[in-house]
């Protein structure tokens, strides 16, 4: 507790007379003296303790207590709690300092400690999480950041685990994550941009979002790669469907369970879909 010690002269702390000292009043008051003024009552969240003592030799002693720190929950304001409750389908912005079902969300998905407070562990968990899909580590729950959370969650890739098709690379997740992100983007032939892709486009723009780049056409890219069997297909590989005399026609990314996501044709935007044929040949970048 810490303590503030002010000297008092020894007359004026404790008086030998019996007798009341005269006040002098008017003129003769003395400058330095101010009138009294009343002393607002403490806030209840922290109370002042004010002790004067008199000791020998005339020193007061004034002892005042440190107020305690607020808790995390009394720290949150009203909005941080708003933000933290909200439905996960319309992926909040989460940041430290946010509290609610929301963030508890984000904890048990990133195998932090429930307290539903998105607080330092939170933060960092996310931030790694960001890293390991490609996005940058704001260690805020941003919307690609949720998108990316809800792709890992729908295909067993968090905690730890692995769809069936066996452990996937840094970078196939990165290309997963990448291909989910430009759900909706519409089709545009010759596109390469997210204003529309063809399905080469696609692909090669996703690829060089995870970190490799592919060659323009689906063709090209199908030499590019190693041929893979079907059931040495990883997701995030490459599908490549096949015409007559074994020429490719169409590029997509290998979703794993029969499905690809690609860019199909006019009219139809990215979307998942299932491999509609048999006639397909697997390629690794």
């Amino acid at each position: 507790m810490p303590v503030t010690a002010r000297r008092t002269a020894l007359p004026g702390a404790v008086s030998h007379s019996s007798q009341p000292s005269p006040r002098p009043t008017g003129r003769h008051l003395a400058k330095h003296r101010k009138p009294t003024k009343s002393v607002a009552a403490p806030r209840a969240a922290a109370a002042v303790l004010s002790v004067g003592l008199a000791v020998s030799g005339g020193a007061v002693l004034s002892v005042v207590s440190t107020p305690q720190t607020a808790s995390a929950t009394t720290r949150t304001t009203s909005a941080q709690w708003a933000r933290g409750n909200s439905a996960i389908a319309k992926k909040p912005l989460l940041r430290y300092g946010d509290a609610g079902q929301a963030v508890r969300y984000v904890q048990r998905s990133l195998d932090v400690q429930a307290g539903g407070w998105y607080g330092s562990a939170t933060r960092t968990a996310v931030a790694n999480f960001q890293r390991r899909v490609g996005l940058p580590r704001t260690g805020t729950m941003t919307v690609n950041t949720w998108r990316s959370l809800f792709y890992a969650a729908s295909h067993g890739l968090l905690h730890g685990g692995t769809r069936s098709s066996g452990n996937l690379s840094t970078f196939q997740a990165r290309v997963l994550t990448e291909a989910a992100k430009l759900r909706g983007t519409p089709y545009r032939y010759g596109g390469t941009t997210t204003s529309g892709f063809d399905c080469s486009g696609y692909t090669g723009y996703v690829y060089k979002k995870a970190g490799k780049k592919l060659p323009r056409t689906a063709r090209q890219q199908y030499s590019a790669t190693k041929h893979l069997s079907r059931t040495a297909a990883k997701p995030g590989d490459l599908v490549f469907f096949k015409g007559g005399g074994g020429s490719v026609y169409h590029v997509g990314i290998y979703a794993g369970g029969n499905m690809l996501w690609h860019s199909s044709r006019p009219g139809r935007p990215v979307a998942k879909a299932k491999i509609w044929t048999s006639s397909v040949a697997f390629g690794r970048a």
